[in-house]
Parts: C-alpha cells; structure tokens; sequence
C-alpha cells in the first residue's frame, strides 16, 4: 500500500507505487462483521474483528469468495424450494429472500445456510464432493460452536434468525443420518437433541413472534400449526400404539415423569399415522414428522440414550411412518436406516413390535400398528 499522501492505485498483490519503488506493499488486514452472543436486535452496532473459523480472506475471482456467492446463489434459486413448506408462495420467500438477509447479519446462520446449500450441491453434482464437502462440515462445526452458547442465554430479545438456525440445524442433523459409514448403529442422539431445541427457543419468543410482523411468521403460520394444538385434529378415537404403552410394563422401572414421555410420544405418533391414513399430502406428514422431537419432552431423549427398549421402538415407529415423506434430498433413504439399525440392537423379547415398521418400509406394504399385515405386491 502506498505511503500516506501518495495515490494508491489498490492493485493486488501490490499496488503501482510500490512496485514501481521497490518497497514492500502492505494492506491493512479485513475486519469482518462477526456475531457476538451478547449483541441482541436491541443494538444495531456491528461487532468487528478478525474473522476465525472456516472463512478465508478474500480471495481473488475464482477463489473461496466466488464459492460461497455460488453457494448462496443456489441456496436461493433451488435449496430454498425443499425447505419445509416452501409450496407456499409466503413461506418460499421466507426461505429464499427473508433467511438469506438474516444471515447476512446472524453469522451461525450464514454458515448453516452455506453448508446445507453445499450438501444440496454435493446431492446434484457429486463430482463436486471433493471441493465442497470439507466446506461443507466446517461451516456446519463453526454454526454449531456458535450457536450452543446462544441457546443457553435465551430472553425476550432473542431473535428470529436464532430461531431460524435452529431449524436449519435439526434439518442439517437429519441429513447426516445418509452419510455412508461403518461404524455400529447408533440412534439419532444428535438430531433429538438439536431438535428439541427448537421447543426451547420458541417457548420464549413464539408469543412474541406471532403477536408482532415478524418476518418469519409465514412459516409459523404454515399449517398444520405443530405448536398450540394445531394438531387436534388428527387425533385418533382410540390409541393405535397402546399396546406399545402397556408390553412389560410391570416389569420397567417407569417413574411419572418417564411414564408421561412414553405417553406424549405415542399420543403424537397417533397424529401422524392419522394423517397419513387420510392421505394428506406429504408437505403436511413431513412437517408433522419433524414436529416430533420439538413436542416431545426431553425425558424420551433421555431413554433413547439409555437404550430403553420402548423408547427405541417408538422411534421406529416414527421413521417407518416418515418412509412415506423420504422423497426429499435431505431425507431420502433416512427411514430405512434407522428403522433396519433400531432393529439390530432392540432385544429379543422386543422383536414383535419392530414386525409393523420393517414392513411399513418394504414394498408397498398395507400394514396396521397392532402388528396384522397383508402386501399388496
């Protein structure tokens, strides 16, 4: 860089002046705007400082910089479209144009928006895994660094794009479950926790959400409405899951609080296989699939890490009815997965209630829950 009081023409690596003297030529490094958990809406003062995680300098026209404009671009022109209920002309441009801006001011978000959109890349042109993968996982690792901090300071002020983020991470921990690997079964530990999270974020803000113009209320709005009993009307007139509820009860150590997990899960379980006995359209089963890990109480996480066998088969139970929703990238294949893995480490004597999900994700079953089966093959 020119000395102070000469021109600097801001050619790169180095400016006229000082090519032409000889001199070293030295740029001021690139401050960038950074989120700060203790920066809320409250204040529209950036916070600056050197940019860590997985982001580059600028780099010249070809580089890291033209990759991410890309990856936007197709976060806005194609992965805004399979979003959830992105048939919505409201929602779509919640996901397309709304998300987009919040992410440019919510850097947690901006990463998870680069690494979905770099996935979605990956489902489409495969031979670009080799470049975009390993972006792909350290935005994800930066968003998820900097959202946990953020999740545990929750008030009044919290806004829309953590919301947002949070969504976007449940989606992104979903779609890990297709990453091929060889590694033993294990149940989705990562996706109920992330998920459920979501339940904590709106508890404080979803009155203050939809009582204002937010910008991501097309979205809440979107039906079925998963929160406030939105879901009522697919309550079935009998538990189809009740015997789920009462195998081996005696025999379980079920405290209150454990007793009212299995109960709510199943209970929501009745909502989904309800709707999708009534053939509604897949937007409404997939958005209520992916309500369950929010409406559940964070005891059924608690079983399924410890491998309680009811608590396994409910999750079945739960992917085997989200095999009829798996036409979308990042679900695709997913239900098979985990129903074939709960199969492999449930014990013996648990091995009847596995018979109606392995056949719900066979070829063309017609199946009920109480374990009676016909194929239409």
């Amino acid at each position: 860089m020119a000395p102070t009081g000469t021109q600097c023409d801001e050619k790169r690596p180095q400016c006229s002046h000082c090519n032409r003297h000889n001199i070293a030529c030295e740029y001021p490094s690139l401050a960038t705007r950074s989120y700060d958990p203790q920066h809320t809406r409250r204040s529209n003062t950036p916070v600056h400082r050197q940019h860590e995680g997985p982001r580059p300098d600028i780099a010249p026209h070809g580089g890291l910089a033209v990759l991410q404009l890309r990856l936007i671009h197709h976060w806005v022109t194609s992965t805004a479209a399979t979003m959830s209920s992105a048939h919505i002309p409201a929602v779509h441009q919640v996901w397309s144009v709304v998300v987009p801006e919040m992410a440019f001011d919510y850097e947690p978000l901006l990463h998870t928006v680069l690494a979905l959109s770099a996935a979605h890349r990956i489902i489409l042109s495969p031979d670009e895994a080799t470049t975009l993968r390993p972006i792909q996982h350290a935005y994800i690792d930066s968003s998820l660094r900097q959202h946990r901090p953020v999740t545990a300071q929750l008030d009044g002020s919290t806004s829309e794009a953590v919301c947002v983020n949070a969504i976007l991470l449940s989606l992104y921990t979903i779609y890990l479950r297709s990453e091929p690997t060889s590694d033993a079964y294990e149940p989705p530990f990562l996706w109920l926790s992330v998920a459920h999270g979501i339940r904590t974020i709106l508890k404080t803000v979803y009155g203050q959400l939809m009582g204002s113009d937010s910008k991501i209320k097309p979205f809440l709005l979107a039906k079925p409405m998963v929160f406030g009993g939105g879901l009522d009307m697919f309550k079935p007139p009998v538990d189809p899951f009740q015997s789920i509820l009462e195998y081996e009860r005696d025999i379980e150590d079920i405290d209150e609080e454990t007793a009212e997990a299995y109960s709510q899960t199943t209970e929501y379980l009745g909502y989904l296989y309800t709707a999708s006995q009534a053939n509604e359209p897949e937007w409404v089963l997939r958005k209520i699939f992916f309500g369950f890990p929010p409406i559940s109480p964070r005891r059924f996480t608690d079983l399924v890490t410890e491998r309680r066998p009811r608590a396994l088969v409910i999750l079945a139970y739960l992917f085997a009815l989200g095999k009829k929703v798996d036409n979308v990238w990042w679900f695709r294949g997913i239900p098979e997965r985990e129903v074939r893995g709960i199969n492999g480490i449930v014990p013996d004597n648990w091995k009847w209630a596995m018979f109606w999900p392995l056949n719900l994700i066979s070829e063309n079953p017609v199946v009920t829950p109480n374990g009676s089966t016909t194929s239409s093959a």
